[in-house]
């Protein structure tokens, strides 16, 4: 009959047994392959730290940190969780393939020679993933900028805000889906559905942005022509609204009238008869 104290005995028993055999049946005979993967694990181990800390450096000195600090890379890491910079992020990514690496010799040196070729698959896909990494940062920073300067510009341009951001974002986000696609290919997913899913985000954007220009657009037109024909200080009436020309904006023309001022649509101005008087 099988006791508690019975299995709790052989349990004890195995481990004396173990003990007992564990210097002279395991270590003893392969004291020296222990010995090589303690110091694989250790040159390992500093390896990774040290060509994290050189990769780091060199792009913090190439500019990359700094041009990363404050941009939409820098944002987007934070949604996936990473706590580090960009430039931190690739750092890791380097100190990684090397533990893989040398892991890669520490499984081949034992003689697991299937699971070394796992891991030397593993490091051979690093290179490509950081590089997709490095094309996707550069990307980013690419449509953060060009989203800037075209959206500055659509502020400029028409004087509306949503407008501004919307062309701003349109370009902000096709450069960035384009840069994403461009990365998957590199480490070799498919990325057919993906084009065709940006193409059908493109066109939808593409609508909204003319459904929200539409009104605009006449308004734009209108003040180019009304430049040609009234300037800030005449004094202009038009149905209910009267006073100078305190400014012409590109999608209206601000009348102030003693405290008083109106809002004009540059198209009403046009399309109904006014008076002016310098």
């Amino acid at each position: 009959m099988v006791t508690l104290e019975g299995i709790m005995q052989s349990i004890w028993t195995w481990i004396v047994t173990f003990i007992s055999d564990l210097l002279p049946v395991y270590i003893l005979p392969n004291l020296q392959l222990i010995i090589q993967i303690i110091i694989l694990l250790i040159v390992g181990y500093i390896a990774g730290r040290i060509g994290k800390v050189i990769v780091t450096k060199l792009l913090s000195i190439a500019g990359l940190k700094k041009v990363t600090s404050k941009t939409w890379t820098e944002s987007v890491l934070k949604v996936t969780g990473y706590k580090g910079t960009t430039v931190e992020l690739i750092g890791d990514l380097v100190k990684w393939l090397i533990y893989i690496l040398f892991l890669a010799v520490i499984v081949e040196t034992i003689g697991l020679t299937a699971v070394a070729d796992i891991f030397t698959q593993i490091a051979g896909f690093m290179p490509r993933f950081i590089g997709a990494i490095l094309i996707i940062v550069v990307g980013f920073i690419i449509a953060d900028f060009f989203g800037r300067a075209f959206e500055e510009a659509g502020r400029k341009l028409f004087h509306e805000e949503i407008l501004a951001s919307l062309s701003g974002g349109i370009l902000r986000y096709s450069i960035a889906v384009i840069v994403v696609i461009m990365a998957l290919g590199l480490v070799g997913i498919d990325s057919t559905s993906l084009t065709a899913m940006f193409v059908i985000i493109l066109a939808t954007m593409m609508v909204s942005l003319l459904i929200g220009i539409r009104d605009i657009l006449p308004n734009y037109s209108a003040g180019i022509a009304l430049k040609k024909t009234i300037k800030p200080g005449d004094y202009v009436k038009t149905g209910m609204h009267s006073g100078i020309v305190e400014k012409m904006n590109a999608l209206s023309v601000i009348l102030k009238n003693g405290k008083k001022r109106s809002i004009v649509p540059n198209s009403e101005l046009l399309n109904k008869p006014f008076e002016k008087k310098d």
